[in-house]
């Protein structure tokens, strides 16, 4: 199945769950969510090299003292993905270097 975080995991989780006096089933729901997650994780990166992307931004490590002029509270809401709920486009515009691509 090639479960590599869970194989990677298991010899310290199960020290924890003896001493905590986990249930089997809370223990292997909480295994096959680390599995789901670090599964997440690579096919994201994956999907970010496939991409081309010359580098990683996230919408948390932006500086917006950079560029006063971008409201936190609305890069927040857009990255809630609301817009896609609501079936609305969103467009970045401006003059080049401020921040658009990140």
């Amino acid at each position: 199945l090639k479960l590599e975080k869970m194989y990677s995991y298991v010899p310290n989780y199960l020290d924890t769950v003896v001493k905590e006096g986990t249930s089997v089933l809370d223990a292997l729901v909480h295994l096959t969510d680390k599995e789901i997650e670090y599964k997440n994780e690579m096919a994201s990166k994956i999907q970010i090299t496939v991409a081309g992307f010359p580098f990683v931004k996230k919408a948390d490590e932006y500086d917006y003292d950079f560029q006063p002029s971008v409201s936190k509270i609305q890069i927040k809401d857009l990255c809630s993905l609301r817009f896609i709920e609501n079936r609305e486009n969103i467009l970045f515009y401006g003059t080049p270097g401020v921040g658009k691509t990140h």
